[in-house]
């Protein structure tokens, strides 16, 4: 036991050592109140929710859907968990754990043991915010009833549980015996079955939503492993409860801790393994971060790029991101995500010339669109430019260096909306005034959040609160980047009744948002906190 209260000591300085950064700068507990607060709105929500309920013809088909979107999220997670076990192995370290724990006298098993139920514990209280902030999404279309919220809770979070310690013992078993080969194809082999499955139930009954919802909704996929199982207990609530449910966490929890004892079993000899796995892992938050770019595709090598000129000061920055998307790109300005927006556009918009639609897939196209980038780039933002000490010393004004460390992001995006547009537009007929202004539209949603990047240094420094307050930090980039938009735009919709005035609105308004974060750049930039 004394190796067991050693690593839970090294982690209890870790987290003492972030409550003494607090109480030395108590502004950082500012947004830890504001989760408190997001939280307690939830709740709020969710009563409420509960009180008033669907309506009879919502509470028939919500559960259908609902566990429609249960069953395909968690066949791709999962499906991608296992087959990137083949790759890379999940292994529950940081570089600091490999350089300062496996060399102390502490056995490698114990430490692997260790970090796998500390990590199972994390998820078990974390991945529950989650299903928490969907469940007002969840009460609009379905009735819960409290009796079973324990089974909803489980399981939602046993096959995430598990995803983990199945991915460790894939890599693990791969490693040892040279397998990873065979697996792959196993894997391929499953997601090629879920594939045929989904298109027989489209063939079947016609591409119907009905017929889909019922086939993915299908009783025997309650008797799956890890996905059925899960998802037998998780709608014990919402369609009925059944004792199976009961059953099926019951053997959740076996085959969990089945996979936690059979990783302790059979890594042996892991640590080379595991420091491999580790770096790459390192490398890729390096990636993230912007302090190293990565490549597109691992196919695609890296180019020999000739720099004929460079700027001085925030134009370095400028050239320096130009020389980086030509090295792993197809070119400085467009690449493999352009290709795919013209291959979205052109399937798009075939589809929708089939049907007599109108400018609707059009709009709804891009939309998606804006949604996504909005997301990814939002998540973005906690790898912020911000966090590198060479910007702070750079000569140049604050409003260069915020527009020359996004310009090149901006400006290649902007091809690729073009792109998708322009393909649509074979299929779609529309005037050039909608296509621009659904360019911008999107555009505005990506730079917006990109040019907010000083922003989110200011309120998240630490990488810890960054972590634990994303939720938070997410809902902050939705109040203060979305909304206003969305508010904007509903008001021209109303005042112009036209979908295309809605579209303008947004763009008008994230145009002065954007305006307003550049107007205001220097003056939070000297608050800035870097490390």
């Amino acid at each position: 036991m004394s190796d067991y209260s050693l690593l839970i000591k090294k982690d209890l300085w870790t987290v003492k050592n972030h409550i003494k950064e607090i109480k030395n700068s108590p502004k950082r507990l500012i947004p830890y109140l504001l989760g408190l607060l997001w939280i307690g709105s939830l709740v709020f929500s969710t009563v409420i929710r509960i009180n008033h309920g669907p309506t009879e013809m919502q509470a028939s088909i919500g559960p259908q859907v609902v566990g429609a979107v249960f069953t395909v999220l968690m066949t791709v997670l999962l499906l991608y968990n296992i087959y990137r076990g083949t790759v890379e192995s999940a292994t529950f370290f940081s570089m600091g754990d490999v350089h300062f724990l496996f060399p102390a006298p502490v056995p490698p098993k114990r430490i692997l043991l260790y970090n796998m139920i500390k990590q199972t514990l994390q998820q078990f209280f974390l991945y529950g915010i989650v299903i928490f902030a969907l469940t007002p999404t969840i009460l609009q279309g379905t009735r819960i009833n409290l009796h079973y919220v324990h089974l909803f809770y489980l399981g939602y979070i046993t096959p995430i549980l598990m995803m983990a310690p199945l991915n460790f013992l894939i890599f693990v078993i791969g490693s040892k015996y040279k397998l990873q080969s065979a697996l792959q194809k196993g894997i391929l082999g499953l997601a090629a079955t879920a594939l045929l499955y989904t298109a027989l139930i489209v063939i079947q009954t016609g591409g119907t939503a009905a017929g889909l919802l019922q086939g993915l909704n299908a009783p025997f996929i309650n008797y799956l492993p890890i996905i059925g199982w899960g998802k037998s207990a998780f709608m014990a609530p919402l369609s009925g409860y059944s004792p199976f449910s009961t059953v099926a966490i019951f053997m959740q929890l076996v085959l969990l801790g089945l996979l936690i004892l059979l990783s302790y079993r059979t890594a042996d000899d892991y640590y080379e393994d595991v420091l491999g796995a580790t770096e790459k892992r390192a490398l890729r938050k390096r990636q993230k971060k912007g302090l190293e770019k990565r490549e597109m595709f691992s196919f695609y090598k890296k180019k020999q790029v000739t720099v004929r000129e460079a700027g001085t000061g925030p134009q370095a920055l400028v050239w320096k991101a130009r020389v980086e998307s030509s090295r792993v790109d197809l070119h400085r300005y467009f690449g493999f995500l352009t290709i795919a927006a013209l291959v979205i556009g052109l399937g798009v918009g075939y589809m929708a010339g089939r049907f007599p639609a109108g400018v609707i897939p059009l709009y709804v196209t891009n939309g998606i669109a804006a949604y996504l980038l909005f997301i990814f780039s939002a998540w973005q933002n906690r790898f912020t430019e911000w966090g590198k000490p060479y910007i702070y010393l750079m000569p140049g004004s604050p409003l260069r260096k915020i527009t020359a460390v996004n310009l090149q992001d901006i400006i290649r995006m902007a091809i690729n909306v073009l792109v998708l547009n322009l393909a649509l537009l074979l299929w779609i007929r529309a005037d050039l005034v909608i296509v621009g202004t659904m360019v911008l539209f999107v555009i505005s949603f990506y730079a917006i959040t990109l040019l907010s990047g000083f922003i989110t240094r200011a309120v998240f420094p630490d990488a810890i609160d960054q972590k634990a307050l994303f939720p938070l930090f997410m809902m902050l980039q939705i109040i203060l980047l979305l909304l206003p938009g969305l508010a904007a735009g509903g008001i021209m919709a109303f005042i112009f009744r036209t979908p295309l005035a809605f579209f303008q609105g947004v763009v008008l308004a994230n145009a002065v948002i954007i305006l307003i974060m550049l107007v205001l750049s220097s003056k939070i930039y000297n608050y800035l906190e870097w490390r």
